[in-house]
């Protein structure tokens, strides 16, 4: 992917002109900062701010149109075959079959929870004691003008080996959130509640296995034993990444030229010819 990278990266400064394209890439490869608050334990507050710590390297597809060569957008219709635009949208919650009860964009967003900005750490736990099939999403937080703060929880994390447990709203959702000490900086994951957890009680493939032999135990633990060895991902790739590249590399020589045709605006009309028009359609 590093050659499709580069090839795009330099066909992009070209574009945009040398030195203000590397600063847009520089500026680019920083992630953006999607929460900000700050850190309350006690009396203490530490004002912070959070940025993901993943990234996405997925590689994305446009669906286009073999005909034309024109990207395919896709619009929302109802079932009697007209487009509906966004404000005439409204929420269903189904019942029964054939049975909703229909919420207004606006009554969903008034019970939201409020985003108080901060992660009240009320309970202070070992990191371990946490399920890790309970994690959803990590963020990297990073000091908002309160760096001693900051630098005094970090190490003090550290050393104890303690995470704190609170909640924080984030886009709209209140989550359960997990502070804890990573490789010289504070993060917060966000955790899943108990009831998003699947119980194994629901399938009965589970209960009633039959218990292996002596044998086959013994077998399988040299087989345990002889696989053994210690955590190191980079052993691991995405082949099926890998293997796009290798298709989009071999295709370079087919760039095909894609036309994004702009939506055509209404005539704009004086105001005169305006009001008689809504006279008209009144009658």
């Amino acid at each position: 992917m590093a050659e499709v990278v580069q090839l795009r990266q330099g066909r992009e400064k070209a574009e945009a002109g040398g030195a203000e394209a590397e600063e847009e890439e520089a500026q680019e490869a920083v992630p953006r900062t999607i929460w900000s608050g700050s850190l309350r334990m006690g009396l203490v507050n530490i004002p912070v701010r959070a940025v993901s710590m993943t990234r996405d390297r997925h590689i994305r597809f446009r669906m286009i149109h073999n005909e034309c060569k024109t990207p395919i957008s896709f619009k929302r219709f109802c079932q009697e075959g007209k487009e509906v635009p966004m404000r005439e949208v409204l929420y269903g919650y189904r019942l029964e079959r054939n049975k909703y009860i229909l919420l207004e964009k606006k009554e969903i967003d008034e019970v939201k929870p409020e985003s108080s900005n901060a992660i009240v750490m009320d309970r202070f736990l070992s990191f371990f004691s946490a399920d890790p099939h309970y994690f959803d999403r990590t963020y990297l937080l990073l000091p908002d003008k309160s760096e001693e703060a900051y630098s005094l929880l970090r190490t003090v994390m550290e050393e104890t080996g303690k995470a704190a447990l609170g909640r924080m709203t984030l886009r709209s959702k209140e989550r359960i959130a997990l502070v804890h000490y990573y490789q010289n900086a504070l993060v917060v994951t966000t955790l899943r509640y108990p009831e998003e957890i699947v119980r194994q009680e629901l399938f009965p493939e589970l209960s009633g296995l039959p218990a292996p032999s002596e044998q086959e135990m013994a077998l399988a633990r040299q087989i345990v034993d002889n696989l053994r060895g210690d955590l190191d991902l980079s052993d691991y790739h995405d082949l099926y990444r890998e293997k796009l590249e290798e298709l989009i590399r071999a295709k370079m020589g087919e760039v095909v030229p894609v036309a994004e045709k702009k939506k055509e605006r209404p005539p704009a009309k004086n105001l005169m010819e305006a009001l008689r028009m809504t006279a008209e359609s009144l009658k």
